[in-house]
């Protein structure tokens, strides 16, 4: 069963180069059609390789890799009949290590300096470890189950009654004695009920899932505390006495499908009914903005795809173009998959990740704290007498003037409408060209900033726009 510390095992692990595969292959469930394996793993590792621009060499599976991931599918590909396996292997790192998931997931080929984890996030989040309990009056069955794992245990029986039939003359004892069941019963739940809350503590927080008769699973439910209640998934009505591990797997596994929708479906509601402060954002470039600021506390994903782009390789900037970065596009390096790259930022900087089948916007993230209003960045060309170049670097005028512009317009995402740029005549600004020269509308909205609120960047005046009010907007 995968778990996060397995995932940050494999996080820690970094190739030199795009070097490293990730495999995710179904195994199928007939050992007939087992024999076809290698070849549909080939036709995967065709997929994971790419050319192109901001790739040093042609990328490919080495022949070292691909042996080992076909000698990992021949010598244990029937432990694996019906799962999807992840495969990771690294001729460079020495790494050939395969892990079954609890659930079939898209298959994809992926060559990268480090593990490909986005699935795994996936397959811990839509089937995770989880417990059920199987009750009646007086017994009690608990099962375990983490992937094809079932560990069961036996509750003794509780005390009992004699039979209804013996109620008295003319049923006269009959109400004492279903007063007497009665508080029996709930005496031998609230002992289950013990053993859960002592085995949550053991063993973590996971999904709970209550079997029996159409009358036992709503009394049970009833005297549950309220930590085990909030982990409550769902529940299915059978014979207790019928059941067998692989059965109640079976139908466990249908609740916690349908438990796993509706955790989506509550995310993305959660997300929707955000405030309007500029803590929520969505699309894939306000995502790669708010990663540039280590803003994003939850990063929601979608499950399948692959989106391409460019990662610099002295800060860690994801773009989607390779020239959204200071650096340059020289010290760019095309990754297969910004998602993933989101993904593994977001964890490094302590942030939570969930993967959804259908996330608002496509990728949205929940920040720690609203953007702030745009730069407003001042450069000076030839007012000062010192040796200047033959034109400004901004705007390629060869007059002394001031430029004035927001600071990398282009990737600030949420730009509100009141923020316009537009031309500000004025001597100070001879020479200046109208869509390079702005001015801020301000915001009421906005809190007041203090006044003379500026620092340095790169030899550039950086400021804040001044409160609503004043006359003077630098």
């Amino acid at each position: 069963m995968i778990s996060r510390a397995e995932v940050d095992k494999l996080l820690d692990m970094r190739a030199a180069g795009p070097s490293l595969l990730s495999l995710y292959v179904q195994v199928p469930l007939d050992p007939a059609e087992l024999r076809g394996l290698p070849a549909h793993a080939g036709e995967l590792f065709a997929l994971a390789a790419r050319d192109g621009p901001g790739i040093p060499a042609a990328v490919r599976v080495g022949a070292a890799d691909a042996r080992a991931v076909r000698e990992l599918l021949a010598s244990r590909a029937r432990d694996w009949l019906g799962h999807t396996v992840a495969v990771f292997a690294c001729a460079e790192l020495g790494l050939a290590e395969a892990i079954p998931l609890p659930c079939q997931l898209q298959e994809r080929a992926v060559l990268a300096t480090r593990p490909h984890v986005r699935p795994l996030l996936l397959a811990i989040r839509r089937c995770p470890a989880y417990r059920v309990a199987v009750v009646d009056r007086r017994h009690a069955w608990l099962f375990s189950i983490a992937g094809t794992e079932i560990s069961t245990a036996v509750l003794p029986p509780a005390e009992g009654m004699r039979s209804h039939g013996f109620s008295g003359w003319y049923g006269l004892e009959a109400h004492r004695v279903n007063e007497r069941i009665i508080q029996l019963a709930r005496h031998h739940y609230h002992d289950t009920a013990t053993l859960l809350e002592q085995t949550a503590r053991a063993s973590g927080a996971e999904p709970l899932i209550i079997a029996g008769h159409q009358d036992t699973i709503p009394q049970f439910l009833a005297i549950l505390p309220a930590g085990l209640r909030d982990h409550f998934a769902g529940s299915f009505v059978a014979d207790p006495h019928t059941l067998t591990p692989a059965k109640v797997r079976d139908l466990a596994d249908r609740v916690i499908q349908d438990w796993g929708n509706l955790q989506d479906q509550r995310a993305a509601a959660e997300f929707l009914r955000e405030p309007p402060d500029g803590r929520a954002v969505t699309g894939l470039s306000a995502c790669l903005a708010a990663a540039g600021q280590h803003a994003i506390q939850l990063l929601l994903v979608p499950a399948g795809g692959l989106v391409p782009g460019y990662a610099c390789q002295r800060c860690g900037a994801l773009t989607s173009t390779g020239d959204g970065c200071p650096h340059g596009a020289p010290e760019s390096l095309a990754v297969p998959d910004l998602i993933e790259e989101l993904a593994v930022a977001t964890l490094g900087d302590g942030g939570q990740v969930e993967t959804l089948c259908d996330p608002p916007g496509g990728i949205a993230a929940r920040l720690r704290y609203a953007q702030p209003l745009p730069l407003w960045v001042t450069r000076s060309f030839g007012l000062d007498g010192a040796a200047w170049p033959a034109a400004c670097t901004c705007c390629a005028a060869d007059v002394p003037h001031r430029c004035v512009r927001v600071a990398a317009a282009g990737d600030v995402p949420g730009l509100p409408p009141r923020w316009r740029p537009r031309s500000r005549p004025g001597s100070e600004f001879a020479g200046v060209p109208p869509q390079l020269s702005v001015t801020a509308e301000p915001d009421a909205t906005a809190p007041p900033l203090a006044s003379g609120q500026r620092s340095r960047l790169h030899g550039s005046i950086v400021s804040w726009p001044r409160a609503p009010g004043r006359r003077s907007w630098r």
